[in-house]
């Protein structure tokens, strides 16, 4: 999705994110994963947010 992004775009994204890269599929399939999974069982009406700390 980022693959488009001109070089100097995905820098800008990037400063904006406190872990300095863009996340990648596997991170949010863990994520996913994690919710689909017993470990989450008593997790109700959250918002996981996968997104390297941008939005804190």
């Amino acid at each position: 999705m980022t693959s488009v992004l001109k070089d100097e775009v995905k820098e800008a994204f990037t400063a904006k994110i406190p872990m300095a890269r863009f996340g990648n599929p596997s991170e949010v399939a863990d994520a996913v994963a994690f919710l689909l999974s017993d470990h989450s069982s008593y997790i109700t009406g959250e918002t996981l947010k996968v997104n390297g700390g941008m939005f804190m």
